[in-house]
């Protein structure tokens, strides 16, 4: 909502948290555990509004939407991301890319903007390499 105005109401912000599918199992159908937990998270995050982050006067709590796959696999199965510096650009799931394709994306490092960025990063100075200088 600080980007966005539309997202909540005049003189409030909206805070939305992605939890990964292993907390969400751990805290299933214990919704106030995990409110509690993300509250905690968050004020390591922010320590200035510490206090107002774990009041539920202040912050509260909307909504807890649990959606399948809602972000690519990060660090488990066939072809995980990787944290510093992502996966290869110039490959897929193993699989050498034609000469001159490059693929770059959240899905080939961590499932965050900042992820998406640095793939896009390291895919454009792959390709720069492969253009012949003048």
């Amino acid at each position: 909502s600080q980007v966005t105005k539309g997202y909540a109401p005049e003189g409030y912000s909206l805070c939305s948290v992605t939890v990964l599918k292993e907390a969400m199992e751990f805290y299933k159908g214990r919704n106030e555990d995990l409110d509690a937990a993300v509250r905690q998270e968050l004020s390591t995050w922010f320590p200035n509004i510490k206090a107002t982050i774990r009041d539920t006067r202040t912050w509260e709590l909307k909504g807890i939407y649990r959606i399948q796959n809602a972000q690519p696999g990060q660090f488990k199965g066939p072809f995980p991301a990787n944290v510093n510096g992502g996966r290869s650009s110039n490959t897929y799931r193993g699989k050498e890319l034609p000469k001159g394709l490059f693929v770059c994306g959240d899905h080939m490092s961590t499932a965050t903007l900042n992820g998406a960025l640095e793939s896009g990063v390291k895919a454009g100075s792959v390709a720069f390499k492969a253009v012949p200088q003048l």
